[in-house]
């Protein structure tokens, strides 16, 4: 294993690659749907980026544990952990619609190191390193930019997103709230791409300016959380309570809109 971070995330960068290279070349024919629970499904392209990823991490990092979306995964011996998602954006994938992305990020017993995010639809590579900042590289276009902390802005000037679960239950209602409550505070508007890991890579390019979502796992947010810290974002718990890893319930945004936003969160109590 590389020693040093930015050779790590070199390798790291090139395994999404080839991941993010493998599902946008057969976007249009996702294979067969196999139901997972709730609206969730998973497709042939979601497992076979999937082997990719896996593949690449065990020949680079193979004391590294792992856990991903679609297997079990597997453990090691490093006390480091990958927490990895194929196929960020299933569900748009399979239709076609644009915002779908690899996620991939490692974690040890400090929080969270490196981190990749890669949108290939989107020409959007996000990278991110504990403590070396974070950057947007366009692959298709040669370019790579570092991602720095966003402006102060105010709820009333701002476009914020957030998701829905797939099992359609009473956390479905609250969020349908929130929705209202948002739009009525007032905000510029509110989007629901269907990717956690590109809504917190959003925020921290500035694309979007603050995010929430109920009922996600560590691979919905390890990678864009590190992007969006090392970005200047600030992202915690809907209860604004800031920990290495969040994945249940999350918030970002820039520190003035964050606590505009968790005021909201509060008004409607804290999800099951």
């Amino acid at each position: 294993m590389a020693p040093d971070l930015p050779s790590q995330l070199a390798a790291l960068r090139e395994i999404v690659l080839r991941a993010g290279g493998e599902i946008l070349e057969h976007l249009g024919d996702a294979g067969l749907l196999e139901a997972k629970g709730g609206t969730e499904f998973v497709t042939a392209m979601d497992r076979r980026s999937e082997e990719i990823l896996l593949a690449g991490l065990d020949e680079v990092f193979p004391a590294d544990a792992v856990r991903t979306e679609e297997s079990d995964g597997h453990g090691g011996t490093s006390g480091r952990t990958w927490h990895i998602d194929p196929l960020d954006g299933t569900t748009n994938y399979a239709h076609g619609y644009p915002f779908f992305a690899v996620s991939a990020a490692c974690a040890d017993a400090e929080g969270l190191v490196l981190g990749a995010v890669y949108a290939p639809y989107l020409d959007e590579l996000y990278l991110a390193s504990r403590g070396q900042g974070a950057f947007l590289e366009r692959p298709g276009h040669g370019t790579r930019t570092p991602l720095a902390p966003q402006p102060a802005k105010p709820l009333a000037e701002s476009l914020v997103a957030t998701g829905f679960p797939y099992v359609r239950d009473e956390l479905v209602d609250r969020n349908t709230e929130l929705v209202r409550d948002f739009l009525k505070a007032p905000c510029h508007g509110v989007r629901r791409a269907g990717s956690a890991a590109i809504d917190l890579c959003h925020v921290a390019a500035g694309k979007l300016d603050g995010y929430w979502e109920f009922r996600l796992r560590s691979w919905d947010t390890a990678a864009g959380t590190l992007v969006a810290r090392e970005a200047g974002t600030r992202v915690t718990g809907v209860d604004g309570v800031e920990l290495p890893l969040h994945w249940v319930h999350i918030l970002a945004a820039p520190p003035v809109l964050h606590r505009e936003m968790a005021a909201l969160l509060a008004k409607a109590g804290e999800p099951a």
